[in-house]
């Protein structure tokens, strides 16, 4: 097990990373913890070899996408449902993914993205 750390102005992301294998493959498995509360778990398989820069970048990469596609997709439901409408007019859902990556938690996962994109961890 590995733990790799983050630290984003107060927050502090921490990655829990291990291996796990089977007789045919093998693989990561990372899960994701904002402020000590998990956020989400992400497993990567693998049949042959991996090319990463480090151990674990691409469970890594990985949690952070799925929790970003997550947290947009939970922005475009609150503010579907804050304005009632069932179905956006063209041009409008990109409007309202624009005004989401505004957002801090937006910023965030970015920035943790490039983090583990340089390998930038503290202990």
């Amino acid at each position: 097990m590995e733990i790799k750390k983050v630290k984003i102005g107060k927050r502090i992301y921490e990655f829990v990373n291990e291996n796990w294998s089977t007789s045919r493959s093998w693989g990561h498995r990372t899960n994701l913890f904002k402020n000590g509360m998990e956020c989400l778990e992400h497993k990567v398989t693998y049949l042959n070899r991996t090319w990463e820069s480090y151990e674990y970048q691409t469970c890594m990469f990985g949690t952070i996408r799925t929790l970003r596609d997550l947290e947009e997709k939970r922005f475009i439901e609150n503010y579907k449902y804050e304005n009632d409408i069932e179905r956006f007019k063209k041009g409008q859902k990109d409007l309202v993914i624009a005004e989401f990556n505004k957002t801090e938690i937006a910023r965030d996962l970015d920035k943790l993205y490039n983090a583990v994109k340089l390998g930038e961890f503290y202990a």
